[in-house]
């Protein structure tokens, strides 16, 4: 069974007034509370989004047994492990994939119901619009941006590098787009998809780092996908459906949220080394999502 996005129009439209209206409320806010609400967002429907992947693998599967549960369970966190063990021992490397792959799993959330073309090539696809949402960041915020990758990894890399990333990004998936267009394959409005870069545009470059981030991350990619995955575990987008999907993602969440609370306790006054030990946490929480959305998607 593949994990489909409800057919909502005002979907798209909520996310851009909502985006917009975000813009507009950080002006009446100092850098504290703006931090705060990101952190927040991020920590809610952020880490949200993925709470339920053994609940997607279980329903997938069809299997119920409490065996299986702790096989998955197992599986899930032996993930996690390995990559908070790589990002230990190579951390230039690790960054670099954990980049790759959140943009492979941004393009996918965005597109996956978008194109009908299914193989690698769209794998490729996928990245490279990816790596746009992450180079127009970076490109907006280089300093800042190069300093954190210094922190948690000691390579320095040059500001210019990110407009080199958006324009080949840009240049790839434009080109792709083209090709998937000329055959058929788009099933959406592609002058509606190129002005959603440019509300991306507008937003990383109007926002604070942590803020553009954290209004992309939820508003257009957390809440779509929590969306996809209420129709696909209930069939149905209702009160019923979000009541049972925070229950059986409660105990993961809080989980995450007690974790990250102790550590930003422990770290107080360390603000490197706790956005240092944050990437870590988001990184190793994101690979084994982004197994478990690929799956479905290609179910």
């Amino acid at each position: 069974m593949k994990l489909l996005p409800p057919k909502n129009k005002n979907i798209s439209a909520f996310m851009i007034v909502s985006t917009f209206f975000t813009l507009w409320l950080a002006v009446f806010m100092d850098n504290e509370v703006e931090a705060i609400l990101s952190y927040f967002f991020v920590f809610s429907f952020g880490i949200m989004h993925g709470a339920n992947d053994l609940k997607l693998i279980q329903q997938t599967t069809g299997l119920g047994t409490r065996t299986f549960y702790f096989r998955a369970l197992f599986s899930y966190l032996l993930v996690i492990g390995i990559i908070a063990l790589f990002f230990s021992l190579v951390p230039v490397l690790a960054l670099a994939f954990f980049i790759l792959a959140s943009a492979y799993h941004f393009g996918e959330q965005h597109w996956v119901s978008r194109i009908s073309l299914k193989n690698a090539f769209s794998g490729i696809f996928y990245t490279a619009f990816g790596l746009i949402i992450f180079f127009l960041l970076f490109y907006f915020h280089a300093v800042e941006v190069s300093q954190i990758i210094f922190d948690v990894t000691e390579f320095a890399i040059p500001e210019a590098f990110y407009l080199y990333g958006l324009l080949a990004s840009g240049f790839i998936f434009l080109a792709m787009l083209g090709w998937i267009v000329i055959k058929g394959h788009v099933v959406t409005h592609v002058f509606e998809e190129l002005f959603y870069l440019l509300v991306f545009y507008i937003l990383f470059q109007s926002a604070s780092l942590l803020w553009g981030f954290s209004i992309y991350f939820v508003i257009w990619h957390s809440i779509p996908s929590l969306l996809d995955q209420l129709q696909f575990l209930s069939g149905e987008i209702s009160k019923q459906a979000i009541w049972a999907y925070c229950k059986s993602s409660f105990l993961y969440w809080i989980a995450s949220l007690i974790g990250l609370g102790g550590l930003f306790y422990l770290l107080q006054g360390q603000d490197k080394l706790f956005i240092s030990i944050l990437i870590y946490f988001l990184a190793a929480i994101t690979f084994p999502h982004v197994l478990v959305m690929n799956k479905l998607n290609k179910g």
